[in-house]
């Protein structure tokens, strides 16, 4: 025999003892979607993320009403026109007065800048918490899972949306949201 056709026979054999061992596996599935849309954490989680949205929200807003409070007391006073009249007679003394500076312009500036840097926060801050309640909510399905298939003796288990075709009998969806409970 050539090494050709020992190659072949080799790789052939081993085809045959892989999907032999496939078929030997008990397959589940279950709708991750619709676990997932069910799941009473991610409804609490939901519910944290829209208080600290509106929490957020509500800087933001007072800070654009401080704003606009400035924007408009400057521009009173840009039309309001102010006469200085100084009369010297002989006997009276022109001192210096001191002019008081209108701080408003930077104030606007300042609270713009924070106005940006706390929209900023705000968006990296709601992405992370995002982010750590859906490690937190995938982590609980997951385990779900898994202690559903070794209950059952099922040695894989796919995603609902990834099979086409399963037998009523092997979704695990109903029985992974009793373990969720």
């Amino acid at each position: 025999m050539t090494a050709l056709k020992f190659i072949c026979l080799c790789f052939l054999c081993s085809g045959l003892v892989r999907a032999e061992m496939i078929s030997t596996q008990k397959v589940a599935f279950v709708d991750i979607e619709g676990i997932y849309s069910r799941f009473r954490m991610k409804e609490l989680a939901e519910k944290e993320m829209d208080i600290r949205r509106e929490k957020y929200l509500s800087d933001i807003t007072a800070m654009d009403a401080k704003i606009r409070q400035l924007e408009t007391s400057m521009a009173l006073e840009e039309e309001t026109p102010v006469s200085v009249s100084i009369s010297t007679a002989p006997d009276v003394e022109i001192s210096t007065a001191t002019v008081k500076t209108d701080t408003r312009g930077e104030e606007i500036k300042a609270l713009r800048e924070q106005k940006e840097l706390l929209s900023v926060e705000a968006r990296e801050s709601l992405k992370n918490i995002k982010s750590e309640y859906m490690s937190q909510i995938m982590g609980r399905i997951y385990d779900a899972v898994a202690e559903a298939a070794e209950e059952g003796g099922y040695d894989l288990v796919i995603d609902k949306n990834n099979a086409v075709y399963g037998i009523p009998a092997t979704d695990l969806t109903e029985t992974v949201l009793e373990k969720l409970k």
